[in-house]
């Protein structure tokens, strides 16, 4: 039987365009379900009617860091997480409605590749609200996934201010005793410093490449980026001579570490390595929301991007950017080859803009 493999990555589903008070959430950065149930539509008809399809979605499918709705801001529990969950869903239930119908055929599957803003995936419980609510079917993967000379991953594993172990990925309150999650410094940061400053500057989590936005702002608004340095600076400090012993291991980083980290060049550099010292020859990750395809010898390395905006800073393509970006997998050659491919999807007169 003929088949593909549809990957995409960093959704970050959030718990919908407005809150329950009508006002447009400031923290919500998905805005293309209908896309995305045209493009499930698309895959399972007409021409690949009756093929096996699988979705695989490479970390990030969801946003659950959402620090507005805990009790400190920052500790994750398991119900917290289902709370979240539950938002999302029913914040985006066109989204959940086409998954499930996608696998009432059972020559359809999804699996899910656990990202550094879905860690709460992790928790038992979250697992199954989510497979319930789609198909027990689905599968979970804490890192990875391979198969026929591919291999995906989110990417964050690599990046270490996003990197956790999923064998300790929850642990206990020093203040309650509660487990929460143990979320990588990454996670901290966007919580306690980024999400706070989201109403005002929505696309502050979205700049690409953050040195250059930096750089741009000393030069062009140089009184409130310095500030905002000085802010980051004492964030740091606070943290890194905390009173928790393990908030402070979280900060226990040199500025050197922090600047690779922020390089987007580096998970490209990882995934060729891979390339060169492995059988695979196909490297898919996601994570630095940049979208692009690497040719190396006969092996390929896809970055599937985000179906997030961008506020790119490069020179090359400056600028506000959505591009609805995926893998494909054929299966119609041998060896299996995938392709980057951009979702344009139904011709629409106009559409709402995010903010």
């Amino acid at each position: 039987m003929e088949a593909i493999k549809l990957v995409v990555s960093d959704l970050h589903l959030g718990s919908g365009r407005f809150t329950s008070e009508g006002i447009k959430n400031p923290y919500e950065d998905f805005f293309f379900d209908e896309s995305f149930v045209e493009l499930l539509e698309y895959y399972t008809s007409g021409k690949y009617d009756g093929y096996d399809v699988e979705l695989i979605i490479n970390g990030d499918f969801l946003n659950l860091l959402q620090a507005d709705i805990l009790k400190d801001g920052i500790t994750i529990t398991e119900p917290d997480s289902l709370v979240m969950l539950q938002r999302i869903m029913k914040g985006h239930s066109a989204f959940f409605d086409a998954l499930r119908q996608f696998m009432y055929a059972l020559n359809h599957h999804v699996s899910i590749i656990v990202g550094n803003h879905d860690q709460g995936l992790l928790w038992n419980k979250v697992e199954k609200l989510l497979k319930n609510a789609v198909s027990p079917r689905m599968d979970i993967y804490n890192r990875s996934k391979s198969f026929d000379g591919v291999y995906i991953e989110h990417g964050n594993d690599y990046d270490i201010l996003n990197s956790f172990s999923a064998r300790d990925y929850a642990q206990k309150s020093a203040k309650t005793n509660e487990t929460i999650l143990n979320i990588p410094w990454g996670s901290y940061f966007v919580m306690t410093f980024i999400y706070p400053r989201k109403r005002v500057t929505p696309y502050l989590d979205r700049i690409r490449p953050l040195r250059k936005y930096i750089r741009w702002g000393l030069f062009f608004d140089t009184a409130k980026t310095f500030g905002t340095l000085i802010m980051m600076v004492w964030f740091y400090l606070k943290n890194r001579f905390h009173p928790d012993p393990r908030v402070r291991k979280k900060f226990h980083i040199t500025l050197d570490r922090i600047m690779e980290s922020l390089k987007l060049s580096s998970l490209a550099e990882t995934a060729v390595s891979i390339l060169k010292h492995t059988h695979y020859r196909v490297v898919i990750f996601g994570h630095t929301h940049i979208a692009m395809q690497i040719d190396l010898h006969g092996k390929q390395y896809i970055n599937t991007g985000t179906w997030t905006e961008i506020v790119s800073m490069g020179i090359d393509n400056p600028g506000r950017h959505t591009k609805l970006t995926y893998a494909l997998i054929d299966y119609s050659t041998s060896p299996v080859r995938a392709s980057l491919r951009e979702w344009n999807g139904h011709y629409r007169i106009e559409h709402e803009l995010p903010r």
